[in-house]
């Protein structure tokens, strides 16, 4: 109970984050891969820790890689677009002066 109020606080901090930084610009749809992200690593981590109370490591592998490398590949797809619009940013305002 206690890991999955500490995730809720790093994920609202973290939300929080990237909406009050001017710099990072993120679509609508960022947002939304973002939350099938975190709702992917969720599964993950509770697959995992669920199979290994069962004393199936092997089921717990298959599942936090089933679920956990997506999650990773939707987080690095945001944060490359995300990394690209700042860059886009600073390009801008290095052109103007």
């Amino acid at each position: 109970m206690l890991f999955w109020i500490i995730a809720g606080f790093l994920l609202g901090a973290g939300a929080l984050y990237l909406r009050r930084h001017p710099a990072i610009k993120l679509m609508w749809f960022d947002w939304l891969l973002l939350l099938v992200a975190i709702i992917f690593f969720m599964l993950a981590i509770e697959n995992y820790n669920g199979s290994m109370s069962e004393l199936e490591p092997r089921a717990a592998a298959v599942l936090l890689a089933s679920f956990g490398i997506p999650g990773l590949i939707l987080t690095a797809i945001v944060a490359v677009r995300a990394w690209r619009g700042m860059q886009k940013v600073g390009a801008g305002a290095s052109a103007k002066a």
